[in-house]
């Protein structure tokens, strides 16, 4: 035998002699491990609360996940601390099993207590992978998150909410403490709950805090049911801009002509310059995009101000006939802001000139013009939308914008697309696709 191989039967053998010592090292662990978790799911009913808190705590720390229905049955443990240990042992499970532990808790007597629990509910229902694209679902982002992130925070429809979840949340609307009825009627916005909206729309009659009262209209907002809107425009007089601005955006949301005239006057308003609840209301306007308004489109189509300009070329690429393509062809030549030169190509799109399809589809590139390419997009006409699905060459950005554009359309021609798209090589993009996948399965069932 070589040295060479001596040495390395020497390697071999020690490897296998370490191997036989720890294999009954291991085993008795794994035996401890059962014994320790088997005593403190025991010590879950000691008489002694510090040793229930103990034993909570550390099953939580463990994630000892079959614990759960133990520690489910302490959540009306007559100890505040234990009860605080079990509700944080839970969450550290992550397991959908603890959902009801969380329900109890939300009527806990101890506020932290039924604050976190309805922060939980909320929150457990959203995604919690990291990457470009997810959702957050961390408690301190569904309390204060920043305004463009509230707006997208909803859950996705392949996502099943219970009815207890949801009476859960809307008996908190009531509760006692602001932070968590802010927090309940946010959460009940963002898991779409369509069966509360009375509750919501009384909070925006009746409610004296303006908080509280903007909270609801987002929500109704989120759940986007349009029933609602005819009660929401008699509160376009509210004091708060906050909330009176939020109002004229979910009623742009809902595309409620009945709203058109109480728009239109807050728009011809006669002001210096432009004020916020104006260009607010002109953007609602192109909206609803009511032929009446088509007029005031074209008066605004040209002003100096770019945002007046996007929103009234948005409007105009809703309403606009033929007869006014060499105008806005015209008028896109000489545009020197990007987004309004989107709106245009939106608008030349729509009134047939389908190379235009591409401009939108570049618009994705962007960050300045991400997210109006996308709303464009989702209105793609079906005559325009075998070109939209067709294959296409892009860097993954565009490759992930157009699968969420495709996702929210809810066409099952895209299907075949989208379906090629999760094997894509960028994990971003992959996701984008797989989650619009079951956005056109939920789609299809309905």
């Amino acid at each position: 035998m070589s040295c060479r191989s001596h040495a390395q039967w020497l390697r071999f053998a020690a490897v296998a002699t370490i191997l036989i010592v720890l294999a009954p090292a291991a085993r008795l662990a794994a035996e401890v491990q059962k014994v320790s978790t088997e005593s403190l799911i025991y010590d879950l009913k000691h008489p002694d609360p510090l040793r229930r808190q103990a034993a909570a705590k550390q099953l939580g720390l463990a994630k000892h996940l079959p614990a759960i229905p133990h520690l489910l049955a302490m959540t009306r443990d007559p100890n505040a601390p234990v009860r605080r240990e079990v509700e944080f042992a839970l969450e550290n499970m992550n397991d959908t099993q603890t959902m009801q532990g969380f329900i109890d808790f939300a009527t806990d007597f101890e506020n932290d207590i039924r604050a976190r629990a309805v922060s939980l509910i909320v929150s457990m229902h959203l995604p919690r992978a990291s990457g470009i694209g997810v959702a957050l679902a961390k408690i301190n982002d569904l309390i204060a998150p920043s305004w463009d992130q509230d707006v997208k925070i909803v859950v996705e429809p392949d996502v099943p909410v219970s009815p207890a979840v949801i009476q859960t949340l809307q008996a908190r609307i009531a509760d006692s403490e602001r932070g968590i009825r802010q927090t309940a009627i946010r959460g009940l916005g963002i898991l779409r709950a369509k069966t509360v909206t009375a509750d919501l729309v009384r909070v925006v009659h009746e409610d004296r805090d303006d908080g509280l009262r903007f909270e609801a209209v987002r929500a109704l907002r989120k759940i986007g049911d349009p029933s609602v809107a005819r009660n929401l425009v008699p509160m376009l007089n509210v004091n708060s801009d906050t909330v009176r601005f939020e109002i004229i955006s979910t009623l742009g949301s809902m595309k409620y002509r009945g709203a058109v005239s109480e728009l239109t006057a807050i728009v011809d308003q006669p002001t210096k310059k432009p004020t916020l609840g104006q260009l607010i209301a002109l953007a609602a306007l192109a909206d609803i995009a009511d032929p009446v308004s088509l007029p005031l489109f074209e008066r605004f189509k040209a002003d100096k101000n770019d945002s007046i300009r996007l929103y009234a070329n948005e409007g105009l690429a809703r309403t606009a006939n033929s007869g006014q393509k060499t105008d806005i062809s015209a008028a896109r030549l000489t545009e020197k802001n990007a987004a309004v030169r989107l709106a245009q190509s939106f608008a030349l799109l729509r009134l047939g000139q389908t190379e235009y399809l591409d401009e939108l589809v570049r618009g994705l590139e962007r960050q300045s013009t991400r997210e109006l390419a996308k709303e464009y997009l989702v209105e793609t006409r079906p005559a325009d939308r075998p070109a939209l699905f067709a294959p296409r060459s892009a860097n993954s950005t565009t490759r992930s914008g157009l699968a969420d554009v495709m996702g929210m359309m809810g066409d099952p021609n895209a299907l075949p697309t989208l379906q090629d798209m999760t094997r894509d090589s960028d994990t971003d993009v992959a996701r984008a696709a797989g989650r619009a996948v079951r956005r056109l399965g939920v789609s299809a069932s309905q």
